[in-house]
């Protein structure tokens, strides 16, 4: 496995953490959608969300050298990138933002994942706003879960290993997330 389109994630990340820095590009060309994704989920903002992808390979690549060599780097890839979402959410937040639904066509194509995102399509412009008021108002982590959940399909097992829950918090964070957007969703009702 010696060409990089043929190394593994352990691999890349145990030549990053010797300064390797051609082990990044592989990298980034693997994971980048899916952890724009997760940004983009969490934080509704095509530019928040770019900017957060790529300060996660940054920050994957200074602490390469730290980097669990028995974990995989996939969920720590996605754990690094909920983190500083969450910090970009607060930063955001701290600053008075106010964040719209991403408008039909908002993302890069490069990066876009081609299913139709859960909040469009059957549900319309309408609901998906509404459905992004509730996702917003949730706190940090449960708002990660249903992210996590429903807009990557992973399953709670996966959330518990890439959020360093266990599989219990995971399921009840969940539960909770999901009562209150219902609920919320039930007052925004016109």
């Amino acid at each position: 496995m010696g060409a990089e389109g043929g190394a593994d994630d352990r691999e890349l990340m145990e030549r990053l953490a010797r300064g390797d820095r051609e082990a990044l590009t592989p990298l980034v060309d693997r994971h980048q959608r899916r952890l724009y994704r997760i940004a983009v989920g969490y934080l509704r903002e095509r530019e928040d969300a770019l900017d957060v992808v790529q300060e996660a390979f940054v920050k994957v690549f200074q602490a390469a050298s730290r980097w669990d060599g028995s974990a995989d780097a996939g969920p720590w890839l996605s754990r690094v990138t909920v983190n500083l979402s969450i910090d970009r959410w607060r930063r955001n937040k701290r600053r008075g933002q106010t964040f719209s639904p991403l408008a039909e066509g908002d993302h890069l194509d490069v990066l876009a994942d081609h299913r139709p995102a859960p909040d469009r399509g059957v549900l319309g412009r309408e609901s998906g706003e509404r459905l992004a008021v509730a996702l917003r108002a949730l706190p940090e982590r449960q708002r990660a879960v249903v992210v996590l959940r429903h807009y990557q399909e992973l399953s709670l097992e996966e959330i518990a290993t890439t959020l360093g829950m266990s599989l219990g918090t995971v399921k009840s964070s969940l539960h909770r997330a999901l009562h209150r957007m219902r609920d919320t969703l039930t007052e925004a009702k016109p």
